[in-house]
C-alpha cells in the first residue's frame, strides 16, 4: 500500500513544481514594469520641470536675493533638481532601448 502512494505523491510534487515555474517565468515580462516605470518617471519630471518654473517666478526671486543663505540653498535645489530630471532621462531612454538578448526572446515568444 506505501508503495503505491510514494509514486503518486511524488507525481503531485512533481506536477505542482512545474506548475509552479511555468507560471513564474511565462508571466516574468518587463514590458508592463517598464510601461509604469516609464509612466512614473514621466509624471515626475512633469512635477520637477513645474516646481523648477515656480521657483523662477519674478516674485519669488527678489525674496530670495535678500539672503545669501537662501540664495545658497535655491542654487543648491535647482542643482539637486536638474540632477534628478538628467538621472531620469537616462533611465528613460535605458528602459527605451532594447538590448540584443530581449528581441531575441520577443521574436521567439511570438
Amino acid at each position: 500500500m506505501q508503495q503505491n502512494r510514494k509514486p503518486n505523491y511524488t507525481k503531485h510534487k512533481l506536477t505542482l513544481l512545474l506548475t509552479i515555474i511555468a507560471i513564474t517565468t511565462g508571466c516574468a515580462t518587463n514590458n508592463r514594469h517598464k510601461k509604469i516605470a516609464l509612466k512614473i518617471i514621466k509624471n515626475n519630471n512633469a512635477i520637477l520641470k513645474e516646481i523648477k518654473k515656480e521657483r523662477s517666478r519674478d516674485s519669488i526671486k527678489p525674496l530670495i536675493k535678500k539672503s545669501p543663505k537662501l540664495a545658497n540653498a535655491e542654487k543648491r535645489l535647482m542643482m539637486a533638481i536638474n540632477a534628478v530630471i538628467e538621472s531620469n532621462e537616462t533611465v528613460k531612454t535605458e528602459f527605451k532601448t532594447k538590448h540584443r538578448k530581449e528581441v531575441l526572446n520577443e521574436r521567439r515568444e511570438r
